[in-house]
């Protein structure tokens, strides 16, 4: 049995906020009326009352309240029995410890607690089928999501390893149970972390969002791991994750290095060890959202990069076509041109009429040349041809913008983008066309 002191029990709540690294009663204030508000909005009025009732509490001249207790106790992570006897009596909390509460928290030594605890709570889902990183990004905590990746208790890019395999960039953690299962796998994270890309391209978002430029590098922010995988068939359109919160906060950020960085051309490694060029896969969504937020000067800047990468490519597969094209061409009037010397050599009697007319036709069909470019529902377009025996092809992705709005400036890149797509597009909408020299 313990007396309640109120004094006590004020000097020991200081104690305790003074160890979870609140550096003034305001903010210890802040979060106590987030958990006791959840989403409501806290006005300057009601922290400042709070702030008081919390002072006086601390110098011991006003009592504890009953309905404070079990959010100090979820707060400050010790019992209500801990608090009543300022530190005399203490009741085990650790398997109060939730996922929900450490997302929220602020506190490193909070999170070192828990990233230390022996249950490996951390690789665990909750009652809701959520883990604490699920909870981390729904909250907007990058302090807590930069402090997994720079402790390296996570990573969603294995620099170690292979950049990338059949699911993704070989996410993973360095927490490991203290027990396994027969047969089970040694890193235990939710599937969705290594097999999906929403919690890699969340925290990119959220870093942006902060204004964490270092980490977009490390993290292959503009990048998808399907684009390795491309093909001339195109890219694989079954587990492409497209997070719209990334591609807003590309969209919103005032940061000339982010929008350079994300409109920028750029190479990957395909999965047959060929380096191809491409533009951010989402980067059309990107200047869509500029334009419908009106951030003029961003999408000029990004429009002007999608028009020169569209024209880049429309000039390179439009200058492979016209040289498949005339291989195809010479290579029927040599072969022509070859039988006609043949047949007069040796009087064949073949109907040397047909035979020349047959070589001349096929020199000029070019059908089987442009069924080579293909282009799929995703804007990546491909062609590839041979010549003697050497295979040379191209695999990019280009970009269009249906937005109507904004300045007559920016009306007219638009057009200028578009026209440029469909160019390209044409080029394998011709069959039987003339020689292209």
């Amino acid at each position: 049995m313990y007396e309640l002191n109120d004094k006590k029990i004020g000097e020991h709540l200081k104690a305790l906020i003074d160890e979870r690294g609140y550096k003034t009663t305001a903010d210890f204030c802040r979060d106590y009326l987030k958990l006791k508000y959840s989403n409501q909005e806290i006005t300057d009025t009601i922290l400042q009352n709070e702030r008081n009732r919390f002072g006086a509490i601390l110098k011991g001249d006003k009592k504890i309240q009953t309905h404070d207790l079990p959010i100090l106790s979820e707060l400050l992570c010790v019992s209500c029995e801990e608090i009543l006897s300022a530190g005399k009596h203490y009741a085990p909390t650790i398997n109060h410890v939730t996922n929900y509460e450490i997302a929220q928290s602020h506190d490193r030594k909070v999170w070192d607690e828990y990233m230390k605890r022996e249950d490996t709570i951390f690789l665990n889902c909750d009652e809701y089928c959520k883990t604490v990183i699920d909870y981390a990004l729904e909250f907007k905590n990058y302090d807590f999501m930069k402090y997994l990746l720079e402790e390296k208790f996570i990573w969603f890019v294995d620099p170690s390893a292979n950049v990338w395999d059949i699911y993704g960039y070989r996410a993973g953690t360095s927490i490991k149970p203290k027990e396994l299962a027969k047969n089970y796998p040694e890193n235990r994270l939710p599937t969705e972390i290594q097999y999906q890309d929403k919690l890699r391209t969340q925290t990119i978002a959220l870093a942006i969002d902060n204004e964490d430029y270092d980490i977009l590098e490390s993290m292959r922010a503009r990048e998808i791991p399907e684009m390795h995988k491309l093909n001339r068939n195109g890219i694989n359109c079954n587990n492409i994750y497209k997070n719209e919160d990334l591609i807003e906060a590309i969209a919103n950020s005032e940061n000339e290095k982010v929008i350079d960085y994300f409109s920028d051309e750029f190479t990957i490694m395909s999965i047959n060890n060929k380096e191809i060029t491409v533009v951010f896969p989402f980067l059309s969504d990107v200047i869509e959202s500029m334009l419908n937020n009106k951030k003029e000067k961003s999408a000029e800047v990004a429009l002007k990069k999608a028009i020169a990468h569209n024209k880049d490519t429309f000039n390179k597969i439009d200058d492979m076509i016209k040289m498949a094209c005339k291989l195809h061409h010479d290579s029927q009037t040599e072969q022509k041109e070859r039988f006609i010397k043949v047949c007069t050599e040796t009087g064949c009697s073949v109907n040397d009429a047909n035979m020349i007319k047959r070589f001349k036709e096929n020199a000029d069909n070019y059908a089987h040349i442009y069924s080579m470019f293909n282009v799929d529902k995703y804007n990546y377009v491909s062609f590839n041809y041979h010549n003697n025996g050497q295979y040379h092809d191209i695999i990019t992705n280009i970009c269009k913008v249906t937005s109507k709005k904004g300045s007559a400036e920016i009306k007219s890149l638009v057009k200028e983008l578009n026209e440029c797509y469909n160019r390209i597009i044409s080029l394998g909408g011709k069959k039987d066309a003339e020689i292209l020299l």
